[in-house]
């Protein structure tokens, strides 16, 4: 296993987009009783997924590993998740179809990380670190059902987070 990552903007693009307050076109609105970032990170979708939906996770934290048994993947859409109540938390992806054998990547989020997959990333349900986490969740949905696909891993993969909290 490759060890865990911070997450940033740059080490996590080839998998989607991380939102950050001041990461885009920022400007004082309201008299100045505000400061409003214009995120510049794509929402991507198809014309397969007409409609919008809104979830909510609570996520109980991990202990000292994760064992990855199952990946997913969303093919007609970005999937967003926005961090309301949460310390750290855990994004981890696959490079390639988890069947290829290829090693996943980990990296730690903070609350202030909103995490978005492009349409078709593998990638593991959110992990809460240190405790309990809430996370809203947007992406576009299909009226057909087949907007998310599920794979059990051919063998655990085992995600040690024991110096998580280490992670620059």
């Amino acid at each position: 296993m490759k060890p865990l990552l911070r997450l940033t903007s740059e080490n996590f693009s080839p998998y989607g987009y991380v939102g950050q307050v001041g990461e885009g076109l920022v400007k004082t609105i309201r008299n100045g009783g505000a400061i409003l970032t214009k995120s510049p990170v794509s929402f991507e979708h198809d014309e397969a997924a007409p409609d919008h939906a809104l979830e909510f996770y609570q996520v109980k934290p991990e202990g000292a590993s994760l064992t990855a048994v199952q990946a997913e993947r969303h093919p007609h859409s970005s999937q967003m998740f926005i961090p309301m109540s949460v310390e750290k938390y855990l994004v981890v992806v696959w490079p390639d179809h988890p069947e290829t054998g290829c090693t996943p990547e980990a990296f730690v989020a903070g609350p202030q990380d909103v995490v978005i997959y492009r349409p078709g990333v593998w990638h593991h349900g959110i992990v809460a670190l240190g405790r309990e986490g809430t996370f809203a969740s947007t992406m576009w949905k299909t009226r057909g059902g087949t907007d998310a696909e599920f794979l059990q891993l051919p063998s655990p993969q085992i995600i040690d987070l024991t110096g998580y909290g280490d992670v620059a």
